[in-house]
């Protein structure tokens, strides 16, 4: 663990110096949980703010990436985190060294972690953290913000008072279905042609076989049923198209993030997952979250030799109708804006990512390549397909 003591700008009455570690192994890591989810909780964070999150997040990213956690402490009492991991990237340069979140695909939100009174003065903490060991950074790398979030407001603002330049750009939202008042009510706000591809999919389905739609967690399944359900879910991924991807939950890292989450979120009651079959075959299946009354839906996968019959639609439909009975408030889909969940909402929170230059060489030749290539070679990439796609004048002087 590395140490260092700075004072914070601010004016505290009291006067009070932070002292700032970087946690940068994993026994330093695992001893944090009990600290850590107490800020968490003081900084009214999400499920994706618990240690049990990141732990999770970091058996996926431990192949590629070195722990890089800020810890802010006050006396003996850690007071902030940033949770941060470090990475050696290929582009845009041979050993780019990326600060980014401890985060995964699956995350939905991410910040730094403090109690409201204390978010300032650790936000400049680290802000004087990361400017004294600028020479080991090129690029910080912020994403899944939120826009009242510590990152977006102290941190940027810290940054950018020491010269940094901070380009923040939106994701994109974390759409989101309000659970009320009742199922009925909601439904018939969607659209007819969401209400007719949901009862052709239901009448393809009930042609194959039988229809078996089953919800596992905590309190209705045992440690047995539970790892039983893990398993198939993670052979619906296997046969689904994101095996294309590299991001399928049997692969290593994303196995990894899901038995450790899986384990975790049992023990915490926040497990819930819901498993389609057809004559006793799992087809598709959907693995959440359930916090503070709200479903954060993390996977959706489905047989992609099924796809004609879209089992995933009717899981969806299904499980959607299911929640609205359990006094829950929202059905977070994930961030992105995919056809799928437009047709389901047009509700979400805006998510954004920050990027920050460092001082390095590297650094500041990949600002150059950010704001300054890639924007001239778009333009005239664009240039060009407009001349292409321009008909030719005929000429008529003869």
């Amino acid at each position: 663990m590395n140490h260092g003591a700075i004072s914070p700008q601010v004016n505290s009455p009291a006067q009070l110096f932070l002292r700032v570690s970087i946690v940068d192994t994993e026994k330093e890591f695992r001893d944090l949980g009990v600290a850590w989810n107490r800020l968490a909780r003081s900084a009214g964070g999400s499920v994706f703010f618990q240690h049990e999150w990141f732990d999770a997040a970091w058996a996926w990213r431990k192949e590629g990436s070195s722990l890089f956690v800020l810890l802010a402490w006050e006396a003996d009492e850690p007071i902030g985190i940033l949770p941060l991991v470090s990475v050696r990237e290929k582009k845009p340069f041979p050993a780019l060294r990326s600060l980014e979140f401890l985060a995964v695909p699956d995350t939905q939100f991410c910040d730094l972690i403090a109690a409201p009174e204390d978010r300032s003065r650790v936000a400049e903490a680290f802000c004087a953290k990361l400017h004294k060991r600028r020479k080991e950074w090129d690029r910080l790398v912020l994403r899944y913000l939120d826009d009242t979030g510590a990152v977006l407001n102290e941190v940027k603002a810290g940054l950018a008072a020491r010269q940094y330049t901070c380009d923040v750009k939106t994701q994109g939202p974390n759409l989101f279905v309000k659970l009320e008042p009742s199922w009925d009510a909601y439904y018939s706000t969607r659209s007819r042609s969401l209400k007719k591809a949901n009862n052709l999919a239901a009448n393809r389905l009930k042609k194959v076989g039988e229809i078996t739609v089953r919800w596992i967690s905590p309190e209705n399944s045992g440690e047995t049923a539970i790892q039983g359900a893990l398993e198939q879910a993670i052979d619906i991924s296997r046969r689904s198209w994101k095996q294309e991807t590299g991001n399928s939950l049997d692969q290593p890292g994303p196995r990894g993030f899901i038995q450790t989450l899986t384990a975790h979120a049992a023990r915490r009651g926040w497990l819930s997952v819901w498993l389609l079959s057809i004559d006793d075959k799992p087809l598709a299946m959907e693995y959440q979250l359930l916090d503070a009354g709200n479903v954060y839906a993390l996977r959706a996968d489905f047989d992609a030799e099924c796809g004609e019959i879209s089992p995933g639609s009717h899981l969806m439909r299904t499980l959607l109708e299911s929640l609205f009975s359990r006094n829950l408030r929202r059905y977070y889909m994930g961030p992105g804006e995919n056809a799928y969940k437009t047709r389901w909402t047009e509700e979400g929170d805006t998510l954004h990512q920050m990027v920050v230059y460092g001082r390095t060489w590297r650094g500041q030749l990949t600002r150059f390549v950010d704001n300054v290539l890639k924007p001239f070679a778009r333009s005239l990439r664009d240039k060009l397909a407009s001349r292409k796609a321009q008909p030719i004048a005929k000429d008529n002087r003869d």
